[in-house]
Order: structure tokens, then C-alpha cells, then sequence
């Protein structure tokens, strides 16, 4: 997080000019895709509330979308069992999304 507030001029509750434009939740409005989200708790490159946030303003704006949580996993999910299971997410998503 020190890296993005150095390189983005401040803390991001500063709302300074940088923070403003780069925050995607200001676009949400516009959302109308189907998104599927995972997320490993143990990812430090996109911490959890971030994918807790998108999925949130998805539901609330009624856009088809899916939470998939995997509490012992990274960035990419890498334990058999589970990524298994994101396979067979990811396929059957894809698979009603577009046919």
C-alpha cells in the first residue's frame, strides 16, 4: 500500500486528484457485464474488501454475479481440491454466459 500512496500523492482517504479518477467503484453505474469474483483471503495484491466492494455494488445494481471466497488461498488458487472446484466454476459460468 506505501507504493500506491507514494506514487498516487497521499493516503487514499485524502481523495486527492489521483485517488478520485483511479477508484473504479465511480463507474459502476455504467456495469452491465456478468461477473464471476474469486478471491483467496491470502491475497495481499487484491485484498479482500476490493472484491467485497465490486461484488457488492453487482448486487445492488442487479448484474448477475458471483462471490467465490477461498480462505487459505493467494493470488491464484492452487490447491488441488479447490482449484478443482474454481475450474468447474469458471466453466459452468462460461458456459451460461455464452452460449
Amino acid at each position: 500500500m506505501w507504493g500506491r500512496e507514494v506514487m498516487n500523492g497521499g493516503a487514499p482517504w485524502t481523495q486527492n486528484k489521483v485517488w478520485k479518477e483511479q477508484n473504479p467503484i465511480r463507474y459502476a453505474a455504467k456495469f452491465k457485464t456478468p461477473v464471476l469474483i474469486t478471491v483467496g483471503e491470502q491475497d495481499f495484491r487484491v485484498p479482500i474488501n476490493n472484491s467485497l466492494e465490486n461484488w457488492a455494488a453487482l448486487q445492488r445494481l442487479k448484474i448477475p454475479s458471483k462471490l467465490l471466497v477461498f480462505p487459505e488461498e493467494n493470488h491464484w488458487i492452487l490447491k488441488g481440491e479447490n482449484s478443482k472446484f474454481w475450474y468447474s466454476e469458471v466453466h459452468a459460468w462460461l458456459k451460461k454466459y455464452l452460449n
